[in-house]
């Protein structure tokens, strides 16, 4: 039901990371005969792949790597050429986009830029906002940093084998310890500034609950989704202006139900109605402004406590909405409101810090195409 907002996920680059040795291991795993199993190497598999060797090609000429260039440069950090080209590289196999594919859709490529560039600056907003707020790493974030390049290293039965496997992946070792780093920084940033033992920015627990007294609503709803009829017989036989007419009859039917009082929204929900949602929180939504689709938030908004909605239309469907008590609600349940309201104060901060970064590019990223970066 709520629209999509972007979560912070500490560990978003480090994911990427652990999935290049992933398929490392797998390939390895793979020189394996699948019938005899005893470590021959199959017919197929005589003449291993060699690893592709970074290169950056613009206006037809290769340009000399060896510097790392800087590609594009956020709020006074630099992103170099390794980093762009792990993340390029990574969200060009992911969605399958090979040479064929840029063939007949080159007119997706400024587009794809874009999205992996922003990939990127949300990996690097905890190092944004520890230049920001002057927050440093401290032993423990160093030896966790030490630790997982450690991990690394033990998947590997020699030396040799791990810097193969960095090679083969397209990757450095001091690119995945950046990696690595902007991970626990971003962690580091978030228990320094929201959720450690004395977080910088965090209201009191009173301030808390007196924002959410003023700015939030608890609501329960019942949804009946124009889809709502597509499991009936001859359903792709409708338009969906007809389908949307059956819903919102269904739904205005449930309505005077509720309203003469012979059904329960609670019951409604939970049987009929097309919310996932509501079955995995029966104690209703608590939310704020800016969290919902703006017809279902104006309208549960402009409710007293104990009343329902009409039909609110959305681009989900039809929705009753019951409005529910929330202050007592909050003091019974502080701990797991708390932890809500953490959370969008510190991804609303850093959405707004990201809105906020200057960004300047380099020399090359203008003129990249899908052939320039192998």
């Amino acid at each position: 039901m709520k629209k999509f907002l972007r979560i912070i996920a500490f560990l978003a680059a480090l994911m990427m990371a652990v999935s290049v040795f992933a398929s490392c291991e797998d390939a390895a795993d793979d020189q394996l005969d699948p019938e005899t199993n005893d470590g021959e190497e199959s017919q197929e598999q005589e003449d291993e792949p060699v690893a592709e060797e970074p290169s950056l090609i613009i206006d037809g000429e290769e340009v000399d790597i060896s510097s790392n260039p800087v590609m594009f440069t956020v709020a006074g950090i630099d992103v170099p050429f390794d980093e762009f080209r792990y993340v390029y590289k990574y969200f060009e196999t992911y969605y399958g986009m090979n040479d064929e594919y840029w063939e007949s859709n080159a007119d997706m490529f400024p587009t794809f830029i874009e999205l992996l560039t922003n990939e990127i600056i949300n990996n690097n907003f905890g190092v944004i906002m520890a230049d920001m707020y002057d927050i440093e790493l401290t032993e423990e974030d160093e030896q966790s940093i030490k630790d997982y390049i450690q991990e690394q290293r033990d998947y590997f039965e020699s030396e040799e084998e791990y810097e193969q496997a960095l090679k083969d992946a397209g990757i450095t070792e001091e690119l995945l310890r950046r990696m690595i780093t902007q991970s626990v920084t971003s962690e580091r940033v978030y228990l320094d500034l929201y959720g450690g033992d004395n977080p910088k920015l965090l209201p009191s627990d009173d301030e808390i609950k007196e924002d959410i007294r003023n700015d939030y609503v608890r609501v329960y709803h019942l949804l009946i989704s124009f889809d709502h009829f597509a499991d009936e017989e001859g359903y792709e036989d409708y338009t969906d202006e007809e389908l949307k007419a059956a819903a919102e009859e269904l739904a205005n039917d449930y309505l005077t139900q509720l309203q003469n009082g012979e059904a329960d929204i609670y019951e409604l929900a939970q049987t009929v109605g097309d919310d996932p949602g509501m079955t995995d929180n029966e104690a209703g939504y608590l939310f704020t402004y800016g969290e919902m689709v703006e017809p279902f938030e104006e309208a549960a908004f402009a409710l007293e406590v104990g009343e329902m909605s009409g039909l609110v239309e959305t681009d989900y469907g039809w929705h009753i909405i019951y409005r529910l008590e929330q202050d007592q609600y909050v003091e019974d349940n502080f701990d797991t409101v708390k932890s809500q309201y953490i959370s969008k104060a510190f991804n609303d901060h850093v959405d707004q810090v990201l809105a906020d970064a200057e960004i300047t590019y380099g020399e090359y990223y203008d003129k990249l195409t899908p052939d320039s970066i192998n």
